[in-house]
């Protein structure tokens, strides 16, 4: 199990670094475009029209957006590098520290994405897995997961 915690949150890491290494090169694609925050069709509900009309009328708006999604780019490198030498060095040696901190990391997002995404839920949209970015579901899902098996492997070791 603790090879299994390890691999987890190995791939939380790698989620966040690959995103944010993406970022940069996709964001303004016809495919980056299509999407403010979260889906395409969650975005035009909340923002009442569709991404790509929105960022085309709106030049100031499109330039902050490209700041923004650069800035949290690095941000998500820098996570998931941390996340993953962590992950790799700290957890491999079977140290206390590394999975303490990895549980903290792994927590500590989640009310932020939970505020983040309170715009669609007050407006009353209903929001799947795949209508937020998978930087936020995919270690979302992971990290807690690889935290409880982790903490069972040291609690019974």
């Amino acid at each position: 199990m603790e090879t299994t915690s390890r691999t987890l949150f190995l791939i939380a890491g790698g989620v966040w670094l690959v995103i944010g290494m993406l970022t940069p090169v996709m964001s303004d694609t016809a495919i980056g475009k299509r999407t403010l925050f979260g889906s395409p069709s969650t975005d035009k509900a909340l923002y009442g029209a569709p991404p790509e009309e929105i960022l085309d009328s709106n030049s100031g708006l499109a330039t902050f957006r490209f700041v923004i999604l650069r800035a949290i780019a690095g941000l998500l490198v820098a996570a998931g590098l941390l996340v993953a030498g962590i992950s790799w060095f700290g957890m491999r040696k079977s140290e206390t520290w590394a999975l303490a901190l990895l549980t903290v990391v792994g927590f500590a997002v989640l009310p932020y994405w939970w505020i983040a995404l309170g715009p669609y839920r007050e407006a009353g949209i209903k929001l799947g897995l795949l209508d937020f970015p998978p930087f936020m579901w995919v270690p979302g899902v992971l990290m807690p997961v690889a935290s409880i098996l982790g903490w069972i492997v040291y609690v019974r070791g």
